[in-house]
């Protein structure tokens, strides 16, 4: 039977060792909540995206005005129509600019590449954007890394060819 000096003994050492324990594990539970709430940002995120391709698929007329460097219609109803969809495409940039501490910086980099690239091919994103128009009501994260995109040229073959290791296949660029 152990004495109360060899118990107290015995706390001593025991409570650090129990603590760091606790510490640890909580430590690795914080760790798995923060992965799966990139995980789950990340699908939520790609959902959207997807949601945003089939509008393009519903409605091809529209594409034009953001992956080929079209002018904006002025003829009803694909102009209404257009900027509607714009609409969508900001709001979801805008999701993702206000949600990408929530986000691995991978997959961040991914959507950022993404969105100053449309921004540039798109001059109707880009008037669409402008602070006369729409663009007040657009967080400043936003517009910024979009106007830092257009600066860079992002997307664009001078920028493209800056970067060859952008245009590269997924299966050669990891193994370069």
């Amino acid at each position: 039977m152990l004495t109360l000096e060899q118990w107290t003994v015995l706390g001593t050492w025991a409570s650090p060792l129990v603590a760091a324990l606790g510490f640890l594990l909580i430590r690795n539970q914080l760790k798995s909540d923060r992965e799966a709430l990139e995980t789950q940002t990340s699908w939520e995120i790609y959902n959207v995206g997807g949601s945003i391709l089939q509008t393009f698929i519903a409605n091809p007329e529209c594409r034009p005005y953001f992956y080929d460097g079209a002018a904006s219609p002025t003829e009803e109803p694909l102009r209404s129509k257009v900027l509607a969809v714009n609409e969508l495409i900001c709001d979801h940039m805008e999701n993702i600019i206000l949600q990408r501490r929530a986000l691995d910086g991978e997959t961040y980099q991914v959507w950022a590449v993404y969105m100053q690239g449309l921004y540039n091919r798109s001059p109707t994103m880009r008037a669409f954007l402008e602070p006369s128009s729409e663009g007040y009501r657009y967080s400043t994260q936003l517009l910024d890394l979009l106007k830092q995109g257009h600066r860079d040229q992002v997307g664009q073959h001078e920028w493209l060819a800056r970067r060859p290791d952008a245009a590269m296949p997924l299966s050669r660029a990891g193994t370069a």
